[in-house]
């Protein structure tokens, strides 16, 4: 179960990471770090330093093990935690942290990010982050909140486990918002690039969710970035029709006639005779 967590979110964020190069957005914070004896790049450095500086072994708190769960957290806990998909990833698949349920399996939907090491072995790394609390006076921003998850154990007696983190009704407000940014954010980049689904004069298409068109308009808005010249788009559409001969078991022949559909088809005319 734990092991399924870990490798449901190492997906996600690897589909991030690609999204990001294709938007020339991603972070870049990996070169090895100042410190001689360092196994850690000073990006790793500076999200494991926020477990030596609040001296736990569990930070954040995620809502869903899911693409919408996962980004969610980021947006929220992110920069907070000096926390980035590639740092995250990383120390995922190093096995330095993994990702457990927040108060035990079969408790609760929520989970956290779990040290694997002791503090001993980040130790130091914290120091600027403890410094500025000293100095501030005050608790550290989302410290009393959920960056220093305590051990994620049910509590003794009956109540409300997080009552102390926020606001129920504000934590449902920042959830809505965050969602519609969420979900407008990707429908206004689709917009941008130019891609249209032709769902009302397609053969089999309007028979699909709007789940399965959405993911199809994003699929070929990346493929149009990562194609520069008509040779490679060519070549990638030899090899999405070497793909599904292969998963949907078609002959040549199968393939063949599809192109003979193509090539007779009446439906698109009208745009194809647009791009001439």
């Amino acid at each position: 179960m734990k092991q399924d967590i870990n490798r449901i979110v190492e997906n996600i964020l690897k589909s991030l990471i690609v999204e990001q190069d294709a938007t020339n957005d991603r972070e870049n914070d990996n070169a090895p770090s100042d410190a001689v004896d360092s196994p850690f790049t000073p990006a790793e450095e500076k999200f494991l330093g926020k477990f030596d500086a609040y001296g736990t072994r569990h930070l954040g708190i995620i809502y869903s093990i899911s693409d919408i769960g996962i980004r969610e957290f980021m947006m929220r806990s992110g920069r907070d935690l000096n926390l980035t998909v590639g740092t995250l990833l990383s120390l995922l698949k190093q096995k330095i942290i993994k990702i457990v349920p927040y108060t035990g399996f079969g408790r609760n939907n929520d989970y956290t990010i779990e040290l694997r090491l002791s503090l001993d072995d980040v130790k130091g790394l914290g120091a600027a982050d403890q410094e500025k609390a000293e100095k501030s006076g005050e608790t550290p921003p989302s410290a009393a909140a959920d960056m220093a998850a305590t051990t994620p154990t049910p509590p003794t007696e009956p109540g409300p486990e997080v009552s102390w983190v926020i606001n129920y009704g504000n934590l449902l407000s920042e959830s809505v918002k965050i969602a519609k940014k969420l979900l407008k954010t990707p429908l206004q980049e689709a917009k941008k690039s130019n891609i249209e689904i032709y769902i009302d004069n397609s053969r089999l298409l309007k028979r699909f969710p709007k789940e399965f068109v959405y993911h199809l308009r994003r699929m070929l808005n990346m493929m149009d970035k990562k194609t520069k010249t008509k040779l490679e788009k060519e070549r990638l559409i030899a090899d999405i029709l070497d793909n599904l001969q292969v998963n949907m078991k078609l002959s040549p022949n199968d393939i063949k006639k599809s192109y003979e559909f193509h090539k007779n088809q009446k439906r698109l005319q009208k745009v194809l005779n647009k791009d001439k």
